[in-house]
């Protein structure tokens, strides 16, 4: 009686071990594989593997590269402006080469978003997401620094999905399909003594379009017309100038500026309406604005106030 009550208890108890062992050897992998798909899947922010990914990033050698990952051409293209060019610097900070704009931007606690708009509105390449120089990994296909990108990055506000996401279009991407465009060897950049008695490069006039049509976006194409989104702006900065550089930012997407409405001053910052809430998500993230519903028939409303003037 004792030995066949002993023998049942083994065996539930064998019973118990053999479903522990199978819970750790089959199911839990499982569990564990769907919630990392889960985590990474949710922190996705910007890749969607339709539209371009565009990340500015610091080199080692002083350079700053802008890198453009097109997902439905396949090609990435890398657009390397010299470190020793002067640029105007974004939220009025003054002058200064471009290859101190992010160790500027470092010891302003502004991090690299600093070197993004800096890029944006003097070259007019629209462009929010910033790295450090791990990012070159990506145009190089160097698998080990893409890990390190991805994994162990030093300074980024890419999210860990979209490092992900990124890194592996980079890795399946021919060299044939890589474009590697120095602005310092075109027309737009002149060489001349800057204002710290150096040499170095000035901007010799408006950025082509051949440049930053690499930068159109699908979204900014009306989808039952196939023509470019009317653009409006509202003009309450009194400060010249601002109003026309961002009409030129939204027309590198793909934009058509067809109003700039220039009123009384108001201070607020800025506020974007429109047809279509990928595109309001676009220029929120890019201009740091909020969204707003009332985009007066046009299909893309941006309003800028002094606010939005001081921080430009």
């Amino acid at each position: 009686m004792r030995s066949a009550r002993r023998r049942k208890l083994i065996e539930k108890k064998k019973k118990a071990v053999k479903n522990k062992s199978l819970f750790l050897k089959i199911c839990l992998p499982i569990i564990l594989l769907i919630v990392a798909f889960l985590f990474i899947k949710l922190s996705i922010k910007y890749w969607n593997g339709t539209d371009k990914f565009s990340i500015v990033y610091k080199l080692d050698d002083g350079n700053v590269a802008v890198g453009v990952f097109d997902p439905k051409l396949e090609e990435i293209t890398s657009l390397i402006i010299p470190g020793d060019t002067e640029v105007n610097l974004a939220r009025n900070f003054g002058t200064l080469r471009i290859k101190n704009v992010w160790q500027f931007g470092i010891n302003e606690k502004i991090g690299g978003s600093l070197l993004a708009s800096t890029v944006t509105q003097n070259f007019l390449f629209p462009v929010s997401l910033w790295s450090d120089s791990d990012a070159q990994s990506l145009y190089d296909a160097n698998a080990l620094g893409i890990v390190r990108f991805v994994f162990f990055p030093k300074y980024t506000n890419i999210s860990l999905g979209d490092r992900i996401s990124v890194g592996l279009f980079a890795l399946k991407i021919k060299n044939l399909n890589k474009n590697l465009i120095d602005i310092g060897k075109s027309q737009f950049l002149s060489k001349q003594k800057l204002n710290d008695g150096e040499e170095g490069y000035t901007l010799s006039g408006t950025i082509s379009p051949r440049l930053t049509a690499y930068f159109s976006d699908n979204s900014f194409a009306a989808s039952n017309t196939g023509k470019s989104l009317r653009v409006e702006i509202k003009d309450m900065t009194g400060k010249p100038g601002v109003a026309d550089k961002i009409g030129e930012i939204v027309e590198a997407m793909g934009g058509k500026v067809v109003s700039i409405n220039k009123t009384d001053t108001e201070d607020s910052d800025c506020i974007v309406s429109g047809m279509d809430s990928e595109v309001i998500k676009k220029v929120t993230r890019l201009f740091d604005c909020r969204s707003g519903s009332d985009s007066g028939g046009f299909d893309l409303k941006i309003e800028l106030g002094q606010a939005f003037a001081e921080r430009f």
